[in-house]
């Protein structure tokens, strides 16, 4: 029974995202029903979140009918405005017919070991990181038993949330939209959940690159991001760097996909879904700011047969819609972050100080085996072959964003507000394998972009 409640649940945030997709966007090419089902995941996951949040100054105790209420109202508004086109999209792409040869047959077959290794890690393991356990998982509980969005007593835990106070709650949020299905707090089904993030993010990656190039590289690409060690384990612990990687990689995917085929629904889609990444965790924001910089960079640099002004208009103000509602609930909790506190005379003296120590760990980390498999070394061979001989120019967009992002975290720990530099050794050390995760998937990206040239498909 409670798996069927667990199910529900999915189902209700999936038809959500689904009736949204069919009222914003229409592509001009129709998208294959597998990724429409991802994007109505994503988007519902968004919209069910915010709508707890927004939902929390209406009503003093939030309560599973408001929210199933919402999703009613939205429903009936698409269902006179859509009538017989909801649960239809026209001109759905046929399916290719595909020689499954044996190299085929084995990289599906690894595909699905890993998904259901990751589902079956999910049920079993206790949670089992600091950070799944005493932010997000505490989070979500403290929601779901005080039914309602507890303004001061989370900031008195400081022992449980470890004092990130600003940090975002799309997914404590809809962690806790589970556990009013379930009613009760059943950590093993939310991390399911959380493991959902991790199908999407192969999938969004599948569907992009099957555009480009032949399903045998398609599948051995989405099998090196599957099996990526760190990747793999942080799918099934409830930690929020996956579901940050799902918005963020699909937010750029999106966009990525709007330079080349000049469609405005993808540029819109890439926009929401990098918003709804500012809201995962605070790393969404620097993110969005670099994948900003990298656009302002690429429409200097390239000739694209595009609106910049309308591209570049849209990619900043969007995400800054989205995310605004909590920049405003900061400001007037008089929540915020103590990183900003160094005085900028002294971070010069801190970066010569800090900067050997974090490129030093950096390049020891993506240099480990163990964590990457071979990803990092493929990426540095990759862009010194791309500098030499690009084969698509425009993938110089991800090496920015990847350039700027890895600036932030530098930046971040440099500002870092601690005299010892062995507490900075420390921060690193605890973080260093969850940020690289975080610009891993691009770096993959644009491996393909660059060494995929012979499984080019026309």
């Amino acid at each position: 029974m409670i798996f069927l409640k667990f199910t529900f649940s999915i189902f209700t945030i999936i038809i959500s995202g689904w009736v949204i997709l069919k009222l914003l966007f229409h592509p001009k090419e129709s998208l294959p029903f597998g990724e429409i089902v991802i994007l109505s995941f994503g988007i519902g996951t968004g919209f069910v979140g915010l709508a707890i949040f927004f939902l929390s100054f209406i009503v003093d105790f939030i309560n599973i009918n408001y929210l199933l209420l919402i999703e009613v109202l939205l429903f009936i508004f698409a269902f006179f405005k859509l009538k017989n086109n909801l649960f239809s999209w026209p001109n759905l792409p046929r399916k290719q017919k595909s020689t499954y040869l044996p190299i085929t047959i084995f990289f599906i077959s690894i595909l699905i070991w890993e998904i259901t290794y990751v589902f079956l890690d999910s049920l079993s393991l206790p949670f089992t990181a600091w950070d799944a356990w005493a932010q997000w998982g505490c989070r979500a509980k403290m929601f779901f038993i005080e039914k309602t969005f507890p303004f001061h007593p989370w900031t008195e835990l400081p022992w449980l949330t470890a004092g990130h106070f600003d940090s975002p709650l799309l997914v404590p949020f809809l962690e806790a939209y589970i556990y009013f299905f379930l009613r009760q707090i059943h950590e093993p089904l939310v991390r399911v959940f959380c493991s959902f993030y991790y199908i999407g993010t192969i999938a969004l990656f599948y569907y992009h690159l099957k555009k480009q190039f032949n399903i045998n590289f398609v599948l051995a690409s989405c099998f090196c991001l599957a099996t990526m060690p760190n990747f793999l384990h942080m799918a099934s612990i409830g930690y929020m760097e996956v579901p940050l990687i799902f918005y963020v990689t699909g937010g750029i995917l999106y966009i990525w996909r709007y330079l080349k085929e000049k469609d405005n629904s993808f540029l819109l889609l890439g926009s929401l879904f990098m918003g709804l990444g500012t809201w995962v965790k605070s790393e969404g924001l620097s993110f969005w700011v670099a994948l900003f910089l990298s656009c302002i960079l690429i429409c200097l640099l390239l000739k694209l047969n595009i609106n910049k002004r309308r591209f570049l208009s849209t990619v900043s103000s969007v995400p800054l819609l989205i995310y605004s509602p909590w920049l405003i609930f900061l400001y007037i909790m008089g929540i915020k972050t103590d990183l900003f506190e160094t005085p900028f005379k002294d971070l010069i003296n801190l970066a010569k100080e800090r900067l050997p120590l974090i490129l030093t760990t950096w390049i020891k980390n993506g240099s480990d085996l163990r964590q990457w498999n071979i990803l990092w070394v493929v990426f540095i061979l990759s862009v010194i072959w791309f500098l030499i001989r690009p084969h698509e120019k425009r993938a110089m967009f991800f090496l920015f964003i990847i350039i700027f992002q890895t600036f932030f975290y530098f930046i971040i720990f440099i500002m870092w507000p601690s005299s010892l530099l062995g507490d900075i050794r420390v921060r690193i050390l605890q973080a260093v394998d969850r940020l690289i995760l975080g610009v891993a998937p691009m770096a993959l990206f644009f491996i393909c972009q660059q060494l995929g040239k012979k499984w080019k498909i026309d």
